[in-house]
């Protein structure tokens, strides 16, 4: 496909292929009895709706700070992003379901309550049609795409709780029941759909199963501003609304180290420990130490701690993204790591140690962070005050308003005098709506 953007909206560059008006009108020939003009109006109905849907997408993206583009296909649209492994597991869900929420909230609500006033007495025909289909699309297609389903919103959001190989089975195992209730109410097309999907993810099963790195069935380039790509780019993250093109035949590539890596950093983002750990080993020497680490650890590998260890005393600045701290909290090795680092006798671990508390709080793993504090706090940090700061802000995350308090208090203790910091940290809210606060605020400055 050509990856020509044709236009932006709110900055997230959009790309239209041809085919997307074909397939809607299709679609639309069953109100031709009604006259040509209604079948126009589905087209653009349609239009409106799928964009709607993407942009809920690609502006919660940019609001997690992250760039994406939309293509409208054959079958829909679909929104997508590099992440770069910067989105927490939450914020990821919350992408995912953004699309139907923004199309549910922004469309069909306010819609619906139009169509049972007054104004439908009045209103010309053609207006009548168009409120009509898009408060029915918004509504059926945004329940649609919240089926555990992948590539649809629930099967994205399925594959973050679950794990990516878990979602393909889920995926397959609603597809067909889906499919079955299709048939039985005479929904033809939506049950090819359906089975279309459960296929595709049938498909990415086998080709794991026989060793094809980062198998994707779904995969679609994003739109870029100038000519189309030389070459496939590495897969993306993706919300994807509709029918993909099948799967093309499995091929023997070149080796290509960097998006080896990509996909090994894809796998471990999605709970893939087996796949990722298989494709670090392919990339041998080269891979990231951090990466490395990361999916011996997913894999539950014996030499994960060693690796770990290894990569944070190596490169105290820590790893390139969240994705490793997302991979210890999850398999709750942050507080085990973490002494490690800070026993080694030549104190080598203790920059990388704090680094993990850090990323531990930007990942929303509050608690897990608060608790490697404590333990950065015991070894001795260059700044206590400091450390003490930021353990009551992650207890103050975690919910936990009494531990805040108190480290607040050893924060003060230790000179920490920062007014504006205390007066305006959103982390600090919880504890500024507790009683005590009053007493604690003159002794921060």
């Amino acid at each position: 496909m050509s990856a020509k953007a044709h236009f932006r909206i709110a900055g997230i560059p959009v790309h239209v292929q041809p085919v997307f008006f074909v397939i809607a009108g299709l679609f639309g020939l069953r109100y031709v009895d009604f006259g040509v003009d209604v079948v126009v109006i589905w087209i653009l109905t349609s239009f409106v709706s799928i964009l709607v849907h993407e942009l809920g997408h690609g502006v919660a993206l940019k609001v997690f700070g992250e760039p994406s583009a939309i293509v409208l296909h054959g079958f829909g649209g679909v929104t997508i992003s590099q992440r770069r492994g910067r989105l927490s597991r939450a914020r990821s869900v919350v992408v995912s379901l953004a699309g139907s929420v923004t199309a549910l909230v922004l469309l069909w609500l306010p819609l619906r309550q139009l169509w049972g006033s007054d104004w439908t007495y009045d209103a010309p025909e053609p207006l009548l049609w168009a409120v009509y289909f898009l408060a029915f699309q918004n509504l059926w297609w945004s329940i649609a795409n919240l089926l555990p389903i992948r590539p649809l919103d629930g099967g994205n959001v399925t594959a973050e709780i679950w794990g990516l190989p878990n979602a393909r089975r889920i995926s397959i195992g609603t597809a067909l029941a889906a499919a079955l209730w299709a048939f039985a109410n005479d929904q033809t097309y939506a049950a090819f759909f359906a089975l279309l999907l459960a296929f595709n993810n049938w498909q990415e099963i086998r080709a794991e199963r026989e060793g094809a790195p980062g198998a994707d069935a779904f995969h679609v380039d994003a739109p870029e501003p100038g000519a189309a790509p030389a070459r496939r780019r590495a897969p993306r993250r993706r919300h994807l609304e509709a029918v993909p093109s099948p799967p093309a035949p499995l091929a023997p590539e070149p080796f290509d180290a960097a998006r080896v890596e990509q996909q090994a950093w894809a796998a471990l983002r999605n709970g893939d420990g087996a796949a990722a750990h298989r494709l670090a080993e392919r990339l041998g020497p080269t891979a990231n130490p951090f990466l490395r680490a990361a999916a011996a650890l997913a894999a539950g590998r014996p030499e994960a701690f060693d690796l770990l260890e290894q990569a944070y005393v190596d490169a105290p600045a820590g790893p390139p993204n969240l994705v490793v701290t997302q991979v210890v909290a999850r398999a709750g090795a942050a507080g085990a790591l973490a002494t490690r680092l800070l026993e080694r006798p030549d104190g080598r671990g203790r920059d990388g140690a704090a680094v993990l508390q850090t990323h531990l709080h930007y990942g929303e793993h509050f608690a897990e962070a608060a608790q490697v504090g404590e333990a950065v706090f015991a070894a001795g940090p260059p700044s206590r005050a400091q450390t003490a700061f930021e353990i009551a802000c992650s207890w103050s995350r975690a919910g936990d308003v009494d531990r805040a308090l108190m480290w607040l208090g050893v924060a003060a203790d230790a000179g920490f005098r920062a007014a504006s910091l205390v007066d305006g940290e959103p982390d600090l809210a919880a504890v500024r709506a507790d009683p005590r606060w009053a007493e604690l605020r003159p002794r921060l400055g």
